[in-house]
């Protein structure tokens, strides 16, 4: 009997050594190569000039934070303050900030042994990006007209979704490296003059490949 307990507790020992954490709080940061496409239009006097769109590509930083259950992860995500300019034209100048929540299936697709796993990653996540515009040319319009300046620059939010796909390889002792593609849309703000004669509007569209580090606890 006593042979029978210890060979089963032998047993037990060696199934759980090396087994990896399923579950617990999660805590990361991920920097990305942002490729970025933001249209924009100007409605002054009663005119309304054509569609612009300008791009150009960033490398914000995010903190993410969470909780992982198995083969599902829901997380905040908050990214440093970063710059949009106009590329094309030079017109604008936008300061950006991402708060969000994701949710994530991570089902594993590979299992190495009793160290690692490589899981997929199947999410989508809803925010709101902070913007402040910090530079409008007016005198950059495409009709020739010398509009009055947008002057209302205040801080908007404005809410932001999209989905991601990657891989993630996972480690027993909590340790995660992700590799992922993440697609975000929304409106970035719409600003005035004084008066609200003159109005442009921002809206934002993003891909982003981005290479994370998380430790699950």
């Amino acid at each position: 009997m006593i042979k029978k307990i210890a060979l089963i507790t032998i047993l037990l020992s060696s199934l759980s050594y090396g087994a990896m954490i399923q579950k617990g709080l999660i805590v990361g940061i991920d920097t990305s190569i942002t490729s970025s496409n933001i249209n924009y239009a100007k409605n002054g006097s009663g005119i309304t000039t054509s569609n612009y769109s300008a791009g150009g590509s960033l490398s914000p930083v995010s903190l993410k934070v969470g909780y992982q259950y198995y083969f599902t992860r829901i997380y905040g995500r908050i990214s440093t303050q970063y710059e949009y300019n106009d590329n094309k034209l030079e017109r604008y100048k936008i300061k950006n900030q991402v708060f969000e929540l994701n949710t994530d299936y991570i089902p594993i697709i590979y299992k190495g042994d009793n160290s690692w796993h490589l899981r997929g990653i199947f999410g989508v996540g809803v925010g709101a990006n902070k913007s402040s515009l910090v530079k409008y040319d007016d005198r950059l319009d495409s009709i020739g007209i010398n509009l009055v300046p947008i002057l209302n620059k205040e801080t908007q939010w404005n809410m932001e979704y999209g989905f991601e796909l990657g891989l993630l390889l996972e480690f027993d002792f909590g340790l995660g490296a992700e590799l992922g593609y993440r697609v975000r849309s929304g409106l970035m703000g719409e600003f005035s003059d004084e008066d609200g004669a003159n109005e442009v509007t921002f809206k934002l569209q993003t891909s982003e490949v981005y290479l994370g580090v998380n430790y699950l606890f």
